[in-house]
């Protein structure tokens, strides 16, 4: 166990209230592809010469129903993947009774797989749909769609929907709030696999006022909090070497 595991087991092993805030990159190793890397599907979109934070909005989910559901690089209803060594990790610990608090930038729901009881996602997910215009809610496996791929409501055709947070909405009401509360009252914050460039998420850490902050990222993050300690390392891999 290399030096730097070692402290980072000390931290958790110390800590009372963990909060664990992770973006793309605590799923990679699950096989999803971070969505900005070089086959996530906001490069592939760039790639294309189209504008991402267009593309995936909700204005031309609208208007251009049938563009939307035919993107570049839209996930196929293939194997699910599974939670990795930092997904279970996380889920044992809360398990064997430490406080982990859970926030994510992810719609996966990985972490609820591997069995995190407390888990805030800030930008929704990817399991639970509706239909904008009646708000009935629809499971994947009873999702029809028309002759253009098109997800429709068999009662009024209106277009079903992932419950996703989508470029030009707001999160949902109390989601910010309830994240903002977790953060403030942790005293071990663990950052992880995101590169903090969205808003709201990436101001969120401005709120934690505890003892020690943990960066594990493949790349070095600048950030506004004084960081005890800065792992370059896949997620996954970090948290394997970890003992419960």
């Amino acid at each position: 166990m290399t030096h730097q595991i070692e402290t980072l087991q000390r931290f958790i092993d110390e800590a009372e209230k963990i909060v664990f805030f992770g973006g793309a990159g605590v799923s990679t190793e699950s096989g999803l592809p971070d969505y900005r890397s070089n086959t996530g599907t906001y490069t592939e979109l760039e790639r294309q010469q189209l504008d991402p934070k267009k593309i995936m909005s909700k204005r031309y989910l609208l208007n251009y129903p049938e563009k939307f559901f035919n993107r570049p690089n839209t996930r196929k209803n293939t194997e699910a993947p599974k939670p990795n060594a930092a997904h279970l990790y996380l889920a044992e610990l809360e398990k064997q009774g430490k406080d982990v608090r859970i926030i994510t930038q992810n719609v996966d729901g990985l972490h609820q797989a591997a069995g995190s009881k407390l888990v805030v996602e800030l930008h929704g997910n990817n399991r639970h749909f509706h239909c904008m215009e009646c708000g009935r809610e629809y499971k994947l496996n009873e999702i029809q769609r028309d002759e253009q791929n098109i997800p429709r409501c068999p009662i009024d055709n209106g277009i079903i929907r992932a419950d996703v947070i989508l470029f030009g909405e707001n999160l949902k009401p109390g989601i910010l709030d309830r994240a903002k509360e977790l953060m403030a009252s942790s005293d071990l914050l663990i950052i992880a696999g995101t590169s903090l460039t969205v808003n709201p998420s990436k101001n969120l850490i401005r709120y934690f006022k505890g003892k020690r902050v943990v960066v594990i990222n493949k790349t070095p993050l600048t950030i506004d909090l004084p960081v005890d300690l800065a792992i370059e390392d896949a997620v996954g891999k970090v948290f394997q070497q970890l003992t419960v």
